[in-house]
């Protein structure tokens, strides 16, 4: 299986204590895959900021999620849809 791109709604998002910069370690349900752990860097973003928000994941064979962003020279954007879907959707 090659590596995909899903939808998650962020169900849990925690400050990562001991991480070498900012971090946050955020819990994503992607549907049928199942709920996965990531940590991203939290920059200029609190944990509710991610809270109970949709997040476009580059989704590894082995499972493995990063949550996609786009660098702007101030930080790290999250990709999230316009409108919330099933989490687990596919992005084309």
């Amino acid at each position: 299986m090659a590596d995909e791109l899903v939808v998650g709604t962020v169900v849990a998002a925690e400050p990562q204590p001991g991480a070498r910069a900012p971090a946050l370690l955020l819990s994503v349900d992607l549907g049928s895959y199942g709920t996965e752990q990531t940590v991203v860097p939290s920059g200029t973003y609190e944990a509710d900021d991610f809270r109970g928000t949709q997040v476009v994941c580059r989704r590894a064979a082995d499972g493995a999620i990063v949550v996609t962003a786009h660098s702007h020279g101030k930080g790290a954007v999250p990709l999230r849809p316009d409108t919330d879907v099933e989490p687990g959707t596919l992005v084309s």
